[in-house]
């Protein structure tokens, strides 16, 4: 009996709420809200290729697609191409130096979601018949 008592109030209390906005004169009829979300920063890297062993054939090696995610105004991503010394790396349209210890980093001044294809060229392996493997990070600036 208490559930239908609780039902009833709950009931006639909901009425009273939805009601009043109809009894408000007509000088009172807009309402406005202010919503803020806050959304922690996210970013993530993937690489197609993951920890395989890459090997240059013709001066190439194709590092394959890799997706970098991130919702920041800002991030860097961290390369680190073992075996490598130098190159270039082409990501997408654009195309940055690898220094001589097979390093980088890239940035991006906005957020960003997109999957691109990875290029090697241009390099020289530290030992021709040892594979390349790639390691990437990203994190927000």
């Amino acid at each position: 009996m208490n559930v239908f008592k609780t039902a009833a109030f709950v009931t006639a209390s909901l009425g009273v709420v939805l009601a009043l906005p109809s009894a408000a004169s007509a000088a009172d009829a807009s309402v406005g809200f202010r919503l803020v979300a806050v959304v922690e920063p996210f970013c993530r890297v993937q690489s197609e290729v993951g920890d395989a062993a890459l090997f240059m054939r013709d001066g190439v090696v194709e590092l394959g697609m890799v997706r970098e995610v991130c919702n920041t105004q800002g991030y860097r991503m961290d390369v680190r191409l073992l075996n490598v010394t130098g190159g270039l790396l082409s990501h997408g349209a654009e195309q940055d130096t690898v220094d001589p210890s097979g390093q980088l980093q890239l940035f991006s001044n906005q957020p960003r979601v997109r999957t691109v294809n990875w290029r090697l060229t241009n390099a020289a392996l530290t030992d021709a018949q040892a594979p390349v493997f790639m390691r990437v990070s990203i994190s927000p600036l």
